[in-house]
């Protein structure tokens, strides 16, 4: 197509996308076309083309020059802008990258330029935030070792008029801009007066609480901005699979008030992984670094030999998380679709479902209704404030959300009482009318429950409306689950954990048949799943709920 000269440093990639001269994906037209242009046209916006030259002649004091894509970006941070005020247009930046693109080094150019007086913003700080400090040090390191020990000796002495650095933080002399790192730590961030915030790695948040926190501080310095660079993984539920779906909303269609821009390169099937062409879709960077290249093609041609990485694979260098289909409950796709709205149960039959690992741990109670077709089931949580996996959970999963929606409830005792799932269960007969048919829980449980149960009605031998769940009873009801998942008539409703706790559950082979079990030992928890499954053994005790014939209008003609 014939595209209008907007940028010497915009059209180069503009041009070969839209032109077809380099396999991409869909998200890479879109951006163009549904974002991009739309913002240059706008007549109260310009590009700052002297800016932008002025920020790309640092690259002398680099070892390495910004290829296509990265001058590309540069220039939307840094040119795009309003001309009343020449502030930045483009507030939010989010890069979702294959691995090897070389993300970092991007990151390091930018974090130099915001410190230098080109840049010219005084106080101007920077923070960068990753879940180690591993991760949150790498692009910190090559800005600290670019000014101070630089492999230009002739640049040398620039560089320490300009810049002073320390193990721990990063300053430019002239604009007193302080570049520093932070890690999943909520300590400090409250205080932050951030001009420009990286998040490094998104994939593997799932809380935003600190994100929240730095975010806040924005504002109080000129050109503000949010700047994500990430590979996607395989936390599901997490921060970026919830601005996946905000970046195709802002892809799919111009909003004039959307200051968001989204760079996403991605495979766009599944089959396209061991084409090293197609590559170039997921990983703008591959066919200007050899090496990677190279590296990329021995991973395709050892995949049959190494199954157990075609996972990691999708996931982080193709950008196309496909989970492990050997173990996995359910596609993240199929477990999304349980969202779906509940309706009325006051009056309903149902059963119900416990588990637990252990009583100073997780422990989940559920209840499970057939309504018109479709499984219902709904949970509470109860969680030990001394269990030793707590304080590693609150920091993979927003759990005290999930507690302020009352999903959770804390039980600061050295265990869970049973009374509390009794309790649970008797509220729900008594409050809403429900009519429990029979409890499900694993047989060697049931001890532990026993007596609590029995004072609200509930137990195993004289009453028989306790049904204690036996391996083989989960492998008689694997099949069904597997369908209500398949055909997404199992719903739990807005409720993130029973999401959380699905994903991390995994199935289990039992020579021609299956049982679940855990994708890890102590911080994936899966007792609200298992709890459902417990309850699904006993489905048949529920009679299902089937939608009203409509009675037919009745028309007389006189």
């Amino acid at each position: 197509m014939r595209l209008k000269n907007y940028s010497q440093y915009l059209n180069p990639y503009m041009k070969i996308i839209l032109d077809n001269k380099v396999e991409h994906c869909k998200e890479q037209e879109d951006m163009i076309n549904n974002l991009l242009i739309p913002v240059l046209e706008r007549e109260d916006v310009y590009i700052d083309e002297e800016r932008i030259e002025k920020g790309l002649a640092l690259q002398k004091y680099f070892p390495y020059k910004l290829i296509e894509w990265e001058i590309f970006l540069f220039a939307v941070i840094v040119g795009i802008r309003y001309k009343e005020t020449d502030n930045i247009y483009f507030t939010d930046i989010r890069i979702i990258i294959g691995r090897g693109a070389g993300k970092n080094g991007f990151v390091s150019y930018l974090c130099f330029y915001f410190l230098s007086p080109i840049h010219g913003i005084p106080h101007y700080d920077i923070d960068i935030l990753a879940n180690s400090e591993k991760q949150a040090k790498r692009s910190f390191n090559d800005v600290y070792d670019i000014v101070t020990d630089n492999p230009k000796k002739e640049y040398r002495r620039a560089l320490k008029s300009n810049y002073y650095a320390t193990k721990e933080m990063i300053q430019g002399r002239i604009t007193k801009s302080i570049l520093e790192f932070n890690t999943s730590s909520k300590r400090g961030k409250d205080s932050k007066r951030s001009g420009c915030i990286i998040f490094d790695e998104k994939h593997e948040y799932t809380d935003t609480q600190n994100i929240n926190t730095l975010q806040s501080g924005l504002g109080k310095t000129k050109d503000g901005r949010v700047i994500t660079i990430t590979t996607d993984g395989h936390i599901r539920g997490g921060v970026l699979d919830m601005e996946k779906d905000q970046n195709r909303m802002i892809l799919e269609k111009y909003n004039p008030e959307n200051q968001t821009f989204v760079f996403w390169c991605k495979i766009e099937k599944e089959e396209e992984w061991n084409d090293i062409d197609k590559m170039i879709k997921a990983n703008p960077s591959i066919n200007d670094m050899p090496d990677l290249k190279r590296t990329i093609k021995k991973e395709i041609a050892d995949m049959p030999f190494k199954p157990e990485y075609f996972a990691e694979y999708m996931a982080k260098r193709c950008n196309y998380p496909i989970g492990n289909k050997d173990i996995e409950v359910a596609s993240w796709d199929n477990i999304k679709a349980t969202n779906q709205e509940m309706p009325d149960f006051k009056g309903l039959e149902c059963v119900g479902g416990v588990d637990y690992s252990s009583t100073d741990d997780f422990t989940v109670c559920g209840l499970l209704f057939h309504v018109e077709g479709k499984y219902y089931w709904i949970q509470q949580t109860f969680v030990c404030t001394r269990s030793r996996d707590l304080s590693v959970i609150k920091k993979r999963t927003p759990i005290d959300q999930w507690a302020k929606d009352g999903d959770v409830i804390y039980v600061d005792d050295v265990e869970i009482p049973a009374s509390y799932v009794a309790d649970w269960f008797d509220m729900m007969q008594k409050k809403y009318k429900y009519k429990i048919k029979k409890i499900a829980i694993d047989k060697y449980r049931y001890s532990y429950m026993n007596q609590a149960l029995s004072e609200i009605g509930f137990e195993a031998f004289q009453r028989k409306n306790v049904f204690q769940v036996r391996p083989s009873n989960v492998q008689e009801v694997f099949p069904l689950i597997n369908s209500m998942f398949v055909n997404h008539t199992l719903v739990f409703g807005d409720v993130p954990i029973m999401r959380w706790y699905t994903n991390n559950a995994k199935k289990v082979s039992k020579g021609i048949n299956y049982e679940y079990g855990k994708q890890e030992e102590h911080y994936r928890k899966t007792d609200g799943f298992m709890a459902f499954v417990a309850a699904a053994t006993i489905k048949d005790e529920i009679n299902e709920r089937k939608k009203q014939p409509k009675i037919p209008t009745m028309v007389f003609n006189f």
